[in-house]
């Protein structure tokens, strides 16, 4: 699975880095528990910019895209769930 967190300036600021530290954390805790989820990778990346809040005047940060999946103003607890769900065995 892939996981890609805008890290440009406007999701910055809405809270893209503490996401991206919570990522990172349950990325942890999935590797540490093989009976309830998948041995799928999990690569979390940061990008500069993934270009949403230019293509549109509505207010669309903190952008996270899951396996070619846009959440548009992201919240961490609704990153995490789709991470978990996707994960599960």
């Amino acid at each position: 699975m892939k996981v890609k967190v805008c890290v440009g300036s406007n999701c910055t600021l809405l809270g893209a880095m503490n996401m991206l530290d919570q990522i990172e954390d349950l990325k942890d805790i999935i590797s540490e528990d093989p009976e309830d989820y998948s041995d799928e990778v999990l690569e979390v990346e940061a990008v500069k910019c993934l270009g949403y809040c230019k293509e549109t005047t509505e207010d669309v940060a903190p952008v996270v895209v899951i396996d070619d999946e846009s959440i548009l103003n992201a919240t961490s607890q609704v990153v995490m769930e789709k991470i978990m769900n996707k994960m599960r065995k």
